[in-house]
């Protein structure tokens, strides 16, 4: 029901607006060449000693089997699969919009892989979300839930997540040119006081280059793919300085779908995620067996965290979206 409520399409939220593209444009946004993502060094101080932000760690796991085992419903997500057998969880995560035509290229038919994202989520699909063409004044084209086709690690942190998004809803709005995509989450959209958080999709150009900091070229970022990007304190719209860059990564296609409705696998992508999934990490000494990263800086825990991602992911399949003819309705 929320998939077709104008207040998740235009929440009430005094910080909700139609962009003036115009504006945005007007400040010459442009996205950094080199990729040095500030939640490289989120991971300081003593509250991040205990490795329960670890992708694996097993902190805390009999709460986190007993939530799922029998309270399924406390995270919306019900469903756990491997990333590495084989491309069930592809396939589960990865179905067809009806009204597919209207998804832009960049989201349309795909999977993401959230690679360098150290929040416990793995892998994302916009593919069902509810989707309308955009207007030449603009307007909210897209509104999903986080809890459908949005991964948690089977983790008691994982599943906690889990269950904020239950209650989280994300729309988004699309630049005419179809370079930028501002995304608004948001969990009580009727409140005025409740301000909504802004992240930004950036569609990669064909004269666009990134590399690593030690010059590195990022050959795998092809043109049409996405960066996410964040920042400030995500209240401002219209925010797109690179100093108050708060967060970023490249999301990675592990997926699509072909013309027929079936999954394919883009090994290109998928082959690193799957390695990564199920490497050795090799650190049980220095770590006293994953229960504490004292021993390690900020840098050494990002590597740690971004490097051995959990094989296992919790999910939910998203519905069948309403239409984008029931949507214009209103």
């Amino acid at each position: 029901p929320k998939l077709v409520d104008p207040d998740y399409w235009n929440p009430k939220a005094k910080n909700f607006e139609i962009v003036d593209w115009d504006r945005w444009e007007s400040s010459q946004p442009r996205i950094p060449s080199v990729f040095e993502p500030p939640q490289r060094y989120n991971y300081s101080g003593w509250k991040t000693w205990p490795m329960w932000w670890w992708n694996r760690s097993c902190l805390f796991q009999p709460i986190a089997f007993g939530l799922h085992g029998c309270c399924g419903g406390f995270s919306g997500k019900s469903s756990v699969e491997r990333i590495s057998n084989g491309d069930k969880l592809f396939k589960s995560m990865l179905t067809p919009n009806p009204n597919s035509d209207v998804v832009p290229e960049p989201f349309r038919n795909k999977l993401f892989w959230t690679e360098n994202n150290i929040a416990d989520e793995t892998l994302i699909s916009f593919s069902r979300w509810a989707w309308r063409k955009n207007t030449d004044e603009g307007r909210t084209i897209a509104l999903g839930a986080q809890q459908h086709d949005w991964s948690n690690n089977n983790t008691c942190f994982g599943y906690a997540s889990a269950c904020f998004q239950k209650v989280r809803f994300a729309s988004i709005q699309g630049s005419p040119d179809g370079k930028w995509f501002l995304a608004a989450t948001m969990s009580d959209p009727k409140d005025p006081e409740k301000l909504v958080n802004y992240l930004w999709f950036y569609v990669v150009q064909e004269d666009d280059e990134f590399k690593t900091p030690d010059g590195k070229a990022m050959d795998y970022v092809k043109p049409g793919d996405l960066v996410r990007i964040s920042y400030g304190d995500g209240k401002n719209p219209y925010e797109n300085d690179n100093s108050k860059i708060t967060y970023w990564y490249f999301p990675r296609a592990v997926a699509e779908l072909d013309s027929n409705g079936e999954v394919k696998i883009n090994h290109e992508h998928a082959d690193d995620l799957i390695s990564k999934a199920t490497n050795q990490s090799g650190k049980a000494c220095e770590t006293c067996c994953y229960s504490c990263a004292i021993c390690m800086t900020p840098e050494e825990r990002f590597e740690f965290q971004v490097n051995n991602i959990s094989d296992r992911q919790v999910f939910e399949q998203s519905p069948t979206p309403p239409s984008a003819d029931m949507i214009d309705r209103f």
